[in-house]
Formats: C-alpha cells, structure tokens, sequence
C-alpha cells in the first residue's frame, strides 16, 4: 500500500482479512455496539418503569432524572473501559504489524468523530510502524495528527525520524504508553453507581424506613467520594486537554500541587452539600424551638365531629401537603422526638383514620405504640406555613397489643414548619 490514508481508495473491509489484528478489531467493535445498544435499552425501560409506576413523584427526589441517566451512563463507560482493558491486553503478544492492523482497522471501520480519538489512534499506528522501523509509514500516520495533539510520544519519534538511526528506543517510546488501571478503575465505577444510585432516594426515605444512622452515613460518604471523583474526572479531562493542545498559552502550569488544591476544594464541596452526611455525623437533626405559646390550636378531637360529611377532595385540595411531605415532616418531628428523649428507635408506616385522615404508627416501647396524626396545616407567630402534628400514645395489654386511641394518652401538639424543618413544641397536653 503506497498511501496508508488515502480514502477513496481503501476497501477497510478487504484489508488483511487473515490477520489476528483485525480479527481481533472485529470482536471489539462488535462488543462496544453490544454495549451501547443495551445502555440505551436499559435506559428506555428505566425510564418507561418508573414513569409508570410513578417512582419519580412517590420515592425519588427531583434530580433522580438526571442522576439515573448519570448512572446508567456511568455504568455502560465502565463495561467500556473493562472492555478496552480485556481487548488491550489481548493483543499484547500480538506482532507490531498485528497491532498496527487492529488500529487501522478500527480507525476506518469505526468511523471515529472526534479529532482527539482519531489523532490518538493516528499516534497509535505511528508508534507500531516505528517499532517496525519503518520511517515512511510513520512520517505518514504522523502527518494526519490535526491541530495540537502533541503527546510526549509524538516528540519521540519526530526526534527519530529526524535522525540517521535505523531502530527507535523501544523501551523509550513503550514508557509513553498509558499502563491499563483495571482494579482501580473498576473500583471507582462502583463507587460512583453506588453513590449515584443512593442520591436518587431522600435520605429522611430511609429513615422512615428504619435504616440506621450508620447506614445513612456510609452511604453519604460513598456519595460524597461518588460525587468527587465525577468532578475529579471532569477536572483531570480538561487538564489532560490542555496538556496536549500546546496552543492553549496558560499563564498558570497544571501541576500536582494544583491538582491537589482543586482535589481538596472539590472534597470540601462534596461534603459541604451532602445533607445524609451531615445527618450521619451531626447529633442534631433538626432546628428546634420550645418557646411557642398559643391558646389559638386546633382541636383535633373535635375536628373529627366538625367533618362528619368528610370529602377527601375537599380536604386534601392541591395545595396540601402529599403523603410523602406529610411521612418526611413525621420523621423530622421524630428526630426531635428521640433527641429530647420522648421515643428511641422510630420508623415511620403510614395509614388512616377512620375519617380518612394520615396518622403514622412511628415507635413502640414496653408500655405504649406512638402514633402521629396529620391535623392539618396552620401558620406559626411568624406568619410560616407549617403542618400541626399530634402525638398521641396507646397502652399496650399484656400480650403487646394496643388498648386502642379510646384509651390513648395525649403527649403533644407540634408545629413543623413547611420550608425550614424547624420544629416548634406547641407545650399543649390537652384538648
């Protein structure tokens, strides 16, 4: 072949049809297709299951759109880069002529876009007819590398074209070769997933569904090191593309102290915005406030008699609360609960009333089962919408069974406002 690039020419499917090189090439790029054609399927079906099913409004929180693409994203560049790994040392008995052809196969066959992978793989073949000892073919490859792509291997193997030797330093020019990170790669791709995976669901969710607060903080450890490692990788992507494009005139070099302080900014970001983290090392969960006094509290017994026609449409209109705000502003109110001591262990099973309305069976001890009753929203002193919560607990008989709420102790009124969480003791005992 006189002209290895020239294209009107080259029939890339009648080329070395024999060689292990392009056999190989062939399974390669069947594979990444495979892959790419299930990381759409997948995406398709997750999105179409929870749509239906109605798990983005009932138990995820509002970034989990984006999140679950991330994820599913994620996910398929590491089948990718497993892929890249698993093929790269495949063809390390291969001969240089073998490497070359599995490049150039795929150069042509994959069509590739982007001026960085095709300047890349244009490198790549470069340094296999270099190692081959042949300047032309390599002078060659090397003219097609566009703009300024100028990796340390390129100024290598100029220097050897530009001498009289015969054979480049092999060991020299190998060493610029990027060494495969298999175990180290793979464990950040678990953290990542793991860490995007469990960003989906609010933490208070877990709560509720009574996960430990050293669960809780594991997992938003693992988000904030998950988190970390995406900006990381965005930072090192965009460093790596100034390394190489030596047009780019920064006045500031990217070292490794940099790199380190834009490491430990990014780390103290992560940990700043993770709320399940704060949660998991904070022994406050929630602001309190004890100095609310009114006379003016709505009589939850008798609200039962005022709606005795009740209309679940007409009580629960469009602007209250959802069930999932009204089992979040539970479990705020018992984090405050089990912090001045009135519960311990909580988790959070919504049911009804027989009058329609959300109560929350939230603890249960020796002697009583605690129940919280939705009894509707009001304003605070301040003028805050809040959500009024009663705390009412049922003795338990002999077998563990409750009494039932005829026979119920009255433990509190409590106010949570709608926005901040803040939590206010009404100090009300009695109807």
């Amino acid at each position: 072949m006189n002209y290895m690039f020239d294209d009107e020419s080259i029939n890339i499917d009648e080329y070395n049809t024999d060689s292990r090189g392009v056999e190989l090439a062939k399974k390669y790029l069947l594979s990444r297709r495979i892959v790419l054609l299930y990381c759409l399927a997948c995406l398709f079906l997750v999105y179409y299951w929870f749509i239906k099913k109605d798990f983005f409004g009932l138990y995820l929180v509002k970034a989990a759109y984006v999140y679950i693409a991330l994820e599913i994203l994620v996910l398929s560049s590491g089948i990718l880069a497993l892929i890249n790994n698993h093929f790269s040392k495949k063809h390390n008995d291969f001969s240089d002529q073998e490497k070359f052809d599995f490049n150039y196969f795929i150069y042509y066959k994959a069509k590739l876009k982007t001026k960085f992978l095709k300047n890349r793989l244009l490198v790549h073949m470069a340094m296999n007819c270099a190692l081959m000892g042949d300047k032309a073919k390599c002078r060659e490859a090397l003219s097609q590398v566009t703009g300024n792509y100028q990796p340390n291997a390129l100024k290598i193997m100029q220097e050897w074209l530009d001498s009289e030797e015969a054979s480049i330093d092999r060991e020299k020019l190998l060493a610029e070769k990027k060494k495969p990170q298999g175990v180290r790669l793979l464990l950040a791709y678990v953290i990542v997933i793991i860490a995007l995976m469990s960003a989906c669901i609010d933490y208070k969710m877990l709560i509720a569904y009574g996960f430990s607060k050293t669960i809780i903080l594991l997992l938003g450890f693992l988000q904030a090191m998950g988190f970390g490692i995406i900006l990381m990788s965005i930072v090192l992507s965009i460093c790596m593309f100034v390394k190489r494009n030596k047009s780019l005139d920064l006045q500031v070099p990217i070292n490794k102290p940099l790199k380190l302080i834009i490491a430990i900014v990014i780390a103290i970001a992560v940990v700043l915005s993770n709320d399940a983290l704060w949660y998991g090392l904070s022994s406050d969960e929630t602001e309190v406030s004890d100095d609310y006094e009114t006379d003016d509290y709505y009589d939850y017994r008798d609200s039962y008699d005022d709606y005795s026609d009740y209309s679940e449409d007409e009580y629960y209109d469009d602007s209250y609360p959802s069930e999932l705000d009204i089992m979040n502003k539970m479990i705020v109110l018992c984090n405050y609960l089990q912090k001045d001591g009135v519960i311990d262990d909580f988790s959070v099973e919504l049911g009804y009333t027989a009058k329609g309305y959300v109560k929350g069976t939230v603890a249960q001890d020796d002697d009583y089962v605690y129940i919280l009753y939705d009894n509707g929203t009001k304003d605070d002193d301040n003028g805050n919408s809040c959500i009024e919560l009663v705390l009412e607990a049922e003795p338990l008989d002999e077998n563990g069974n409750s009494l039932g709420q005829s026979e119920a102790k009255l433990m509190g009124f409590y106010l949570v406002n709608l926005e901040t969480d803040e939590v206010i003791d009404e100090h009300k005992t009695h109807w």
